[in-house]
């Protein structure tokens, strides 16, 4: 592929576009897997405006603030804010800044022969606009780089391993929202799991291994829809439980705890009486009088109880 250093592309219209910030680079050594040729930061600016018919090379573009849109073929995107812009040569392309709110973006425009595959392979070949990921700390790392040394031969690899983690990210986003059904599912399932094990002992390695997913899926995605980690929700039901078994049963405080399978009656004790406001014995008493308290589960409550061991309650 030819490379050649040229901010615009091929037949392109570009007007708003004097106060960019661009850091053009030296490419010595066309003999590498990628070629970085300009990068820049564009103030919000709001006669901003690029038309190319045919692009010559990659973009990646982040949306720090402001609006704007992009028509990439026939479709058109709003962008907005933490909106990542991949545009691919070839493709016929139109963006700019709304009028009122314009955009501010930084970019790269690179060259890479392996590109188009590795987009394909990790879902963003045909995905102009990934919405909503913040990748602007890496984005503004390319222009920092960039600046301190425009020469490729010193900053290609650097370069290509930040824009691999941005488009790794972006890919991730995509992946969940289009296989979200799948791991709604899957969060269910883990809910599911953890309840059965409330009379018993709650291992988080177990329940990844009768899924077959890793230890780090389930925290995910039971943090995904249930808005808590696996052994808060259990700490949290464990304490409804003994809040009924409080006001409906005659068990000891002693016996509550050993049959929800805490280590002692005072662990459980201590636990319950920073969800609830009252001690077990206190909680029984007042139960008789009054409507039980609900149970507190904010999430600053037990914000040490997450760093235990998910096997031990």
């Amino acid at each position: 592929m030819p490379r050649v250093t040229f901010i615009g592309g091929t037949n392109v219209v570009m007007r708003g576009t004097e106060s960019e910030d661009r850091q053009f680079v030296y490419c010595p050594n066309e003999n590498v897997p990628f070629i970085l040729d300009v990068t820049g930061i564009t103030p919000p600016t709001p006669k901003y405006y690029i038309s190319r018919e045919r692009c010559d090379h990659f973009i990646l573009a982040y949306i720090v603030k402001g609006k704007g849109v992009l028509q990439f073929g026939d479709d058109v995107y709003e962008l907005n804010p933490h909106d990542t812009v991949i545009l691919t040569p070839k493709s016929r392309h139109i963006y700019y800044s709304d009028p009122d709110e314009p955009f501010e973006f930084v970019w790269a425009n690179f060259f890479c022969d392996y590109m188009d595959g590795f987009l394909s392979g990790i879902g963003l070949r045909d995905t102009p606009v990934v919405h909503g990921v913040d990748c602007e700390a890496q984005f503004r790392e390319i222009v920092r780089i960039t600046k301190a040394s425009p020469n490729n031969n010193d900053i290609c690899f650097p370069v290509m391993r930040l824009v691999h983690e941005i488009l790794i990210t972006l890919s991730e986003k995509v992946y969940f929202e289009k296989h979200k059904h799948i791991y709604s599912q899957l969060g269910h399932t883990i809910k599911d799991m953890l309840d059965e094990s409330l009379y018993g002992k709650t291992d988080i390695g177990d329940i990844a291994s009768a899924l077959y997913v890793s230890k780090s899926s389930v925290y995910r995605e039971f943090q995904r829809y249930y808005g808590m980690s696996p052994y808060r929700y259990v700490l949290n039901q464990k304490i409804e439980i003994a809040k009924s078994m409080l006001v409906r049963t005659r068990y000891t405080v002693a016996e509550i705890a050993a049959i929800l399978n805490f280590t002692d009656q005072f662990y459980f004790s201590n636990l319950f009486k920073k969800k609830t406001g009252l001690s077990p014995n206190s909680y029984r008493k007042n139960a008789s009088k009054t409507p039980p308290p609900p149970c507190r589960i904010n999430s600053s409550d037990g914000e040490n109880e997450d760093a235990e061991d998910d096997s031990e309650e």
